[in-house]
């Protein structure tokens, strides 16, 4: 093949690439032409979108929605997806290039300890990500939205700070039993490790200075090492919760979570919402890469361990001098030790009905 004839035959190919990009949009890992179907505009039209306006939140990310848009497109999808975990696909996928920002969420304007808003469209840190995922899955319009996102966030849906569901393992977790069930026990028996967390609650409000009679409590959890994953990973669901066990010395927790995403392929995927973005990638890439990950931990603990020596010397003459003057100790960083995987209920509103009457 001549340099010619190939140069056209690649340009060729590009230029058919780029007219089927153009003319596709990606739904739940299956593309459909922009070329809408009578019962898609019936749909939208009954949701107050037009056949332009639906071909242009195809084409959107979901994070640059805007309120109302989304209030409409929620029905929309209600009317035209009623499998949940196919919505829930479809929307963790589009919210796949949000960018990341930690700490976003508070309960302003209801109460003022953490003067955050309640929600947040443009931005994204993991829990974030996974709660308006979820919530809008469940949801067909803004308002049913906004009080299905503050049943996730918060014990029994009372906003405020002391409800927020803090820890992971501890409070989400279970108090989102009518939404996820966990299944890390049942997929892997026993090759799941138990540990055990104390939770000190007053401690975590004590910068509020609230809470202060929460007693001390104890919380014994599984999860599965990262090295096992290949023995469940057929069993894992779109939909699914996916929560990071991190940790050193003799504390583990929850550190990271995400959702899970089964393309038409069957890749089991990881969905979740990391600097400096939101990005989809096989789950299988963090037990390959966990090796690398934990020595490159390992290598920076020891740099800080050193440092944090000469930390303390440096405290011990100061107080030996009578000196107020302290250095604080640097922290070292947390390993990857594995997973936790809950199951998305097969029908969520219903069980949370029976569970709030």
């Amino acid at each position: 093949m001549n340099s010619s004839f190939r140069k056209i035959l690649l340009g060729s190919m590009s230029l058919i690439l780029l007219l089927v990009m153009q003319n596709c949009v990606r739904w739940s890992g299956h593309v459909l032409t922009q070329e809408i179907t009578e019962v898609e505009l019936a749909a939208a039209v009954q949701c107050g979108i037009s056949a332009e306006a639906l071909r242009d939140l195809n084409a959107k990310p979901m994070y640059r929605f805007s309120e109302i848009e989304i209030d409409r497109y929620l029905g929309y999808l209600q009317l035209v997806e009623p499998d949940l975990r196919r919505r829930i696909g479809h929307l963790a996928t589009k919210f796949i290039g949000q960018p990341y920002q930690i700490y976003l969420l508070g309960e302003f304007p209801f109460e003022l300890y953490d003067p955050q808003p309640l929600y947040s469209i443009g931005k994204s840190d993991c829990v974030v990500f996974s709660e308006h995922v979820y919530a809008m899955a469940l949801a067909h319009d803004w308002t049913s939205f906004m009080k299905i996102l503050q049943r996730i966030r918060y014990k029994d849906g009372n906003v405020g700070v002391l409800n927020r569901n803090h820890y992971t393992e501890y409070d989400w977790d279970r108090n989102n039993d009518w939404l996820v069930e966990d299944i890390t026990g049942t997929l892997a028996g026993d090759e799941t490790v138990l540990d055990t967390m104390i939770v000190d609650k007053a401690r975590f409000f004590r910068k509020w200075n609230i809470g202060q009679d929460i007693p001390v409590d104890t919380l014994i959890w599984d999860y599965l090492p990262y090295r096992k994953l290949p023995l469940i990973l057929d069993s894992l669901k779109t939909g699914d919760f996916v929560n990071i066990v991190r940790g050193q010395g003799k504390g583990r927790w929850v550190g990271h979570v995400g959702l899970i995403h089964v393309d038409a392929s069957g890749m089991v995927n990881f969905l979740h919402s990391i600097p400096p973005k939101v990005k989809k990638q096989p789950i299988m890439e963090l037990v390959l890469e966990a090796e690398k990950y934990n020595r490159e931990r390992a290598a920076f603990n020891a740099k800080i361990g050193l440092k944090n020596e000469v930390i303390r010397r440096y405290n011990e003459k100061q107080e030996r001098l009578g000196r107020t003057k302290r250095k604080a100790m640097l922290a070292s960083k947390p390993y990857f030790y594995g997973f936790r995987f809950l199951r998305l209920r097969e029908d969520p509103l219903a069980e949370l009905r029976k569970t709030d009457g």
